[in-house]
């Protein structure tokens, strides 16, 4: 197995999907030194495929979902920094040494305390030490993680107020208008609803 060592070389640029490969191939390195044995992995910049964006900043498929016959990790778009990266990619590498089979049970957490991770079982990560080192070889060989965050709340409208639709009962009539929330629920505390063509008092509302 290919053996990372820190020296003094030309940087080589790479995108971010490089970078986070030659990462994952150091780590699996690494953490084979604390005894535990990884596949080989492909690992991507890219969305969550099984939960919320919003949610989810790592992921690790099973071999068996992949044609390649091997384990799938998705680091979210939204994360930048490359420490943080590195310690999604090290909880996402423990559930490729277990193959997703314990979800974040018992053996997931044997795997991750031998791989030197912190915290809670679901959120598991590098200590912010371990973090910088890391970081700081993978920079000296690959230049910076080469990505910038998406912000998902860029370019979303604002909602605008929601009209509910009103239907004059009045079988003479059968009007049907759209009201705000709020001026239905002032005209219930008045008066009441009334159909604005025959003003009769028989409206279904919603």
């Amino acid at each position: 197995m290919l053996h990372y060592t820190f020296t003094h070389r030309k940087v080589i640029i790479m995108n971010r999907e490089q970078w986070l490969e030659h990462a994952a191939a150091y780590l699996i390195d690494h953490f084979a030194r604390a005894g535990v044995a990884m596949p080989g992995v492909k690992v991507s910049c890219s969305w969550p495929g099984g939960g919320s964006a919003r949610k989810r900043i790592g992921e690790c498929w099973p071999r068996k979902a992949s044609r390649g016959f091997v384990n799938e990790i998705c680091i979210s778009p939204t994360i930048e920094d490359g420490g943080k990266a590195l310690s999604v990619l090290s909880h996402e590498l423990a559930h490729a040494a277990d193959d997703c089979v314990n979800g974040h049970k018992a053996a997931f957490i044997k795997i991750t305390r031998r791989m030197g991770l912190v915290g809670k079982p679901t959120s598991a990560g590098m200590t912010p030490e371990a973090q910088a080192s890391h970081l700081a070889i993978l920079t000296a060989m690959h230049g910076a993680y080469p990505h910038r965050a998406i912000d998902l709340s860029a370019g979303k409208t604002k909602q605008t107020t929601r009209m509910i639709k009103c239907t004059c009962l009045n079988a003479h009539c059968e009007a049907i208008w759209r009201m705000s929330q709020k001026v239905i629920d002032k005209a219930d505390s008045d008066m009441g609803i009334a159909c604005p063509i025959c003003h009769d008092s028989n409206v279904e509302v919603g």
